[in-house]
């Protein structure tokens, strides 16, 4: 089977012990990558600092470092200070950390069109690309970009080289996209990032498709998604590597940490072992061989003679009866 490069995104990785443990625990589980939220990186700053955690991404083999997502990036005229906080940690981290990506949403309050987003867009991919990282768009079913077909109209309408599209399987397909739309709707030039996760045939009855999206992204491969075919399908578009692993269940997150990334590990190599299995030639039939001959069947190769077999009296039986004497 092919290697694959994974990166955990900051759900898969989540924990209670500190933030350099869990970086090591996802390097222990054959992660190449990670991402971390805008709160994971305010953390750090007021902790250890992006010097160490750089240290410690390097020790663990974590080549892949991604952050964000960075929501309200575009001008806004009430525009909080906590916003312009996260928008000040992401790009001090992108610069710090060596990020490959740094991931924004798209507007969720619906009171933004994406045309006047399209300026603010071409600025911050110049940011981003100064800083040394790819500006990628994350699309959501519940926002003014809901869909990835739609998204990625957005992203080469704006037409910077430093823009790209993630597409998460949850997010395209609870947004009504199949993988004949995405094939066909979908700018190879525009994707730069994919994340996998499983999930049920319908939304989970009395959940909204952002409260399934916190808490039912369910393990690749245990769902009824057809993951394979949407690793097919985003590869023929030109995506590689690396895979992001999204897992959200309340089981995932009551594993210790290092198990829950190991066993996240292993199902997503599984749905890529798949999807590079789809198409090969069968595996040939395992060849046949006598049957051993058993210790009974043995036979002397002196030949002597073998004893018979004891011969047992029959019971004798009432006139009639059958039944024993």
């Amino acid at each position: 089977m092919l290697e694959h490069d994974l990166l955990a995104t900051s759900s898969t990785w989540a924990g209670d012990e500190p933030i350099g443990d869990r970086v090591r625990a996802v390097g222990d589980a054959g992660f190449a990558g990670l991402s971390l939220t805008v709160g994971d990186l305010h953390e750090v700053r007021a902790t250890m600092g992006f010097a160490a955690l750089r240290r410690v991404l390097d020790r663990a083999g974590i080549v892949w470092v991604q952050l964000g997502p960075l929501d309200r990036w575009w001008t806004s005229a009430d525009r909080s200070a906590d916003e312009e906080a996260d928008r000040g940690v992401v790009f001090e981290a992108t610069a710090a950390l060596r990020a490959w990506q740094v991931v924004v949403r798209a507007d969720t309050t619906l009171t933004v069109t994406p045309n006047a987003m399209l300026d603010d867009w071409i600025a911050l991919a110049q940011r981003t690309e100064h800083l040394g990282a790819q500006l990628v768009l994350e699309p959501e079913p519940w926002s003014n970009l809901p869909t990835v077909e739609r998204a990625s109209r957005f992203v080469t309408a704006a037409g910077h080289p430093n823009g790209g599209l993630l597409l998460d399987a949850m997010h395209t397909l609870r947004g009504g996209s199949t993988l004949a739309s995405v094939h066909e709707g979908v700018a190879p030039s525009a994707l730069a990032a994919v994340e996998l996760s499983d999930g049920l045939l319908h939304t989970p009855a009395g959940m909204t498709l952002a409260e399934e999206s916190r808490a039912a992204r369910h393990l690749p491969g245990s769902g009824a998604w057809d993951l394979p075919g949407f690793v097919r399908t985003v590869r023929d578009l030109g995506f590689d590597e690396p895979w992001g692993v999204e897992v959200r269940t309340a089981a995932h997150r009551a594993m210790p940490t290092a198990e829950a990334l190991r066993t996240a590990a292993a199902a997503t190599r599984a749905v890529l072992d798949a999807a590079d299995a789809f198409g090969a030639p069968a595996a040939p039939a395992m060849p046949s061989t006598p049957a051993p001959t058993s210790a009974v069947d043995y036979e002397s190769s002196h030949g002597a003679p073998r004893s018979p077999m004891p011969t047992l009296p029959t019971p004798r039986r009432e006139a009639d009866t059958g039944t024993p004497a």
